[in-house]
């Protein structure tokens, strides 16, 4: 009979005791990691046990290489098993924690739970060149950094949404902030406020719903809007159209300004063939005037720079933001061809900086003799060559003399300033001069104090029809008894002293034809004035008064007018 060794040996799962050094020990109960079966030991040599192997292990490694998916070790699978990698170096399914990498798919194994990547220190996330970063299971967007063509990181599938409800109060704060610039192929809409800082340019049709606000200017086209100025573009031309009518510059529509409107510039065109004015009183040649700042006026200064200066003289009172009262024009300095910009100095500094747009007063304090009113162009016949001028207003310089009077007219006296109509006017410097055109009426009226009943309208020294006032005063007084004749008024230099009464009638020797009456009594006075002058009076011939020579002959002749309208109580048809 063969010969048995057998070692010593358990059909439990506890370790032996002691072993002699050297001595082997089995224990075949179902080994777990918690206790001892399925192990395999030897003494050492202080007689302890030691686990040398077993089945325990054995088992842990009894799954086929590359397998770990549904695998389960073959004593009892809560021991797990020890996975083996296939001859490319790969398993099936690898789990670590709550991660699983399976095939291509990296998921998580608890119930909603995140993935986080997170390197150590200032270890980064790298995505490969020409590498996708995409979402969804179509593969619906993504990401792409193209490394070979465009140096870009491109987004591509499906919308892209930030669902972040961060208001926006400034080009750093909001739900998205891009520090660079952005380009935007397509439409871009925005729901709220729009600003922007900068210029911005558009090169189609931008459609906006709700505000638009932009700090710095915008440009569109050949127009600029920045601060509150529209203006064209530097290099767009010197013409800005406003048209309500979207058919190109068709002369429809309806542009509608609540508020004031100033217009500053030297004219003023209306190609419409009706104006409608409610205002009832129209003013033209207005004394106060308002004027744009330019250019930034720093504190304590005095040079301000205007949109146009014509019209202000030194002395001009000026009002305005910084301005102390009463501030004048001390002088000022006219841009070159008399159009543009210009300078004026105060005679105060400024009490604080002015920035540009600032409206300032003007209000005028220097005569410039203008003339104020109304004028009109007309054709008298066919062709441009009989186009004329018409004007019709007041006249501020009258009468060249100087010396003022109720009766004279000197300048700006009582009866300087007149209403006046001239159709064929020459306009220089908004002076008006040509002959003075007729005047079609029913009637004229005379304010109170210049008239009274039953007078009579009548023509003084200087062509001024006046009335009477007194019509029962017969005194040196025009009545509705005198008739209204063209008379010549002459003064005759005597070569001796005489006296005449006033209504003398006064011819002369040699059957001359000349004859006159005398105007006012004189008492030896070496000349008498004639009025009514009929014919000439010679310095030969002695003068006949009342038909009776006074043997007196003129040594001058003066003529003091022609054939002005007088009254006249005496209508003579002279002697034949």
């Amino acid at each position: 009979m063969a010969s048995i060794i057998r070692v010593k040996r358990s059909t439990g799962v506890a370790a032996p005791s002691t072993l002699n050094f050297g001595e082997v020990g089995l224990t075949i109960g179902v080994g777990t990691h918690g206790n001892s079966g399925g192990r395999l030991f030897a003494g050492d040599n202080a007689s302890n046990p030691q686990v040398i192997g077993g089945r325990y292990f054995t088992d842990l490694l009894s799954i086929a290489p590359g397998l770990v998916a549904g695998q389960s070790n073959p004593t009892t699978a809560a021991n797990g098993f020890v996975p083996i990698v296939d001859a490319n170096e790969k398993v099936d399914r690898w789990n670590v924690d709550n991660l699983r990498l399976d095939g291509n798919t990296f998921s998580s194994t608890n119930t909603d739970g995140d993935i986080n990547i997170d390197p150590n220190g200032t270890g980064e996330i790298v995505i490969p060149d020409d590498t996708f970063l995409t979402f969804g299971t179509s593969k619906d967007a993504k990401f792409e950094y193209d490394e070979n063509g465009t140096d870009q990181l491109n987004y591509t599938g499906a919308d892209f949404r930030i669902n972040v409800a961060t208001q926006s109060n400034s080009k750093d704060t909001g739900a998205l902030i891009v520090e660079g610039g952005v380009g935007i192929e397509k439409n871009l809409n925005v729901g709220g406020a729009f600003d922007v800082t900068g210029i911005s340019s558009f090169s189609s049709q931008v459609n906006i719903t709700g505000g638009l606000a932009i700090t710095g200017g915008i440009e569109v086209d050949n127009i600029g809007i920045s601060s509150n100025i529209i203006a064209t573009r530097q290099g767009g031309g010197n013409t800005l159209y406003i048209d309500p009518y979207p058919d190109g510059l068709s002369n429809e529509g309806l542009v509608v300004v609540k508020g004031d409107l100033q217009v500053d510039g030297t004219t003023t065109t209306v190609n419409s063939t009706a104006v409608t004015v409610n205002d009832a009183i129209m003013r033209v040649g207005d004394t106060t005037s308002t004027r744009t700042v330019m250019v930034t006026v720093g504190s304590g200064t005095s040079t301000v720079v205007l949109d146009s200066i014509v019209g202000i003289n030194t002395g001009d009172v000026v009002a305005g933001t910084n301005i102390g009262a009463g501030t004048s024009v001390h002088s000022y300095v006219t841009p070159a061809g008399g159009v543009g910009l210009g300078t004026i100095f105060l005679d105060a500094n400024t009490s604080g900086s002015i920035s540009t747009t600032t409206q300032l007063t003007i209000t005028h304090a220097y005569d410039t003799n203008t003339d104020r009113g109304i004028a009109f162009d007309y054709n008298t016949s066919l062709g441009t060559t009989n186009k004329k001028t018409g004007f019709f207003g007041f006249d501020d310089n009258s009468i060249a003399s100087s010396t003022a009077g109720a009766l004279n007219h000197g300048t700006h006296a009582n009866d300087t300033r007149r209403w006046t109509y001239v159709p064929d006017a020459t306009i220089s410097n908004e002076v008006v001069s040509g002959t003075k055109g007729f005047l079609d009426v029913k009637g004229i009226y005379y304010q109170s104090g210049d008239f009274s009943t039953n007078g009579i309208v009548y023509f003084d020294n200087q062509g001024l029809q006046r009335s009477t006032i007194d019509p029962t005063n017969a005194n040196g007084t025009r009545t509705s008894t005198q008739v209204l004749t063209a008379v010549t008024e002459i003064v005759l230099t005597l070569s001796a002293t005489h006296t005449f009464a006033a209504g003398d009638q006064i011819t002369q020797q040699s059957n001359s034809a000349a004859y006159g009456v005398v105007k006012t009594s004189t008492s030896s006075s070496n000349s008498v004035t004639l009025i009514g002058v009929q014919g000439t009076f010679d310095t030969t011939n002695d003068l006949v008064k009342n038909g009776t020579s006074i043997s007196i002959n003129p040594t001058a002749n003066t003529t003091t007018y022609t054939n002005k309208p007088t009254w006249t109580d005496t209508l003579d048809g002279g002697t034949f």
